[in-house]
């Protein structure tokens, strides 16, 4: 790849670490936003999803839970 793209193997390696990292900081920033949610009671019950879920594969589905 470092041929390629006409780099080193430092550069491909630091390109990669720097996503890599981009990426773990974005997951632990939505995780720390869903405990939020969820410590704020911004949840939404198993069964009413499951509910939902269901019947859309019916004629008449419900309206997505809330």
């Amino acid at each position: 790849m470092a041929e390629r793209l006409e780099r080193s193997r430092g550069w491909i390696m630091k390109q990669a670490l720097t996503a890599w990292l981009d990426q773990e900081e974005e997951r632990e920033r939505l995780t720390r936003e869903a405990l939020s949610d969820v410590d704020n009671g911004n949840v939404i019950d198993h069964q009413a999803v499951q509910a939902w879920v269901d019947s859309l594969s019916t004629d008449d589905p419900l309206p997505a839970p809330r």
